[in-house]
């Protein structure tokens, strides 16, 4: 059932019209934002916004579907390689995997492909801070850092010129792999 002219309460008490295309945009959008409501911002408003886009037609399951179970191939191969990279601290705290360059090369898969990997590390139990390098060009690195909340992952990336909020931050940093991971896990092991 799709109401194409359906009203939905806006903020300020006024009513919106909006019609399924929208509705289905909006219900991604709070999904993919929330973690599929597993992240601190799955607050009472996103659930109401979900139900509401819910009522309109989207349905969820199609969009969880499309969102998390219909991957290329490229990107398990990918992920497989990266997974081989798991370091994890010696206290159990902070893990990280990597993807190079020469990675995507044998998957076949591309750096668009990398969206979640650092979630991996971070369902380790245990890890607080997980870290997720890619390989930009031979010797530079995007870093991305994810935190569980304990610690503040944006003061981490602020240390290597990067920027982000408490739970996600990430930095660009130069050097070959084992200089980097050295430098990232020194890092990490200050915040604790």
């Amino acid at each position: 059932m799709r109401d194409r002219g359906a009203c939905l309460p806006h903020h300020q008490g006024r009513r919106t019209r909006i019609n399924y295309a929208t509705a289905l945009c909006i219900y991604t959008a709070v999904i993919t934002d929330t973690g599929s409501f597993r992240y601190s911002n799955a607050d009472p408003e996103a659930f109401i916004i979900a139900g509401e886009m819910v009522a309109l037609g989207v349905n969820a399951w199609d969009v969880a579907e499309k969102l998390y179970e219909c991957q290329p191939i490229q990107r398990l191969a990918l992920l497989g390689l990266a997974l081989n990279t798991l370091e994890v601290s010696t206290r159990g705290d902070c893990a990280a995997v990597t993807v190079t360059l020469d990675m995507y090369e044998k998957s076949g898969a591309n750096p668009e492909l990398t969206d979640g990997f650092v979630n991996y590390p971070r369902s380790i139990r245990g890890v607080e801070v997980a870290v997720f390098l890619r390989e930009i060009n031979p010797k530079l690195f995007k870093v991305s850092f994810r935190s569980k909340g304990k610690v503040d992952v944006s003061a981490l990336a602020a240390a290597f010129s990067g920027g982000g909020h408490h739970n996600a931050a990430g930095c660009i940093m130069s050097g070959n792999l084992d200089e980097v991971r050295r430098a990232v896990f020194a890092h990490l092991e200050n915040a604790f």
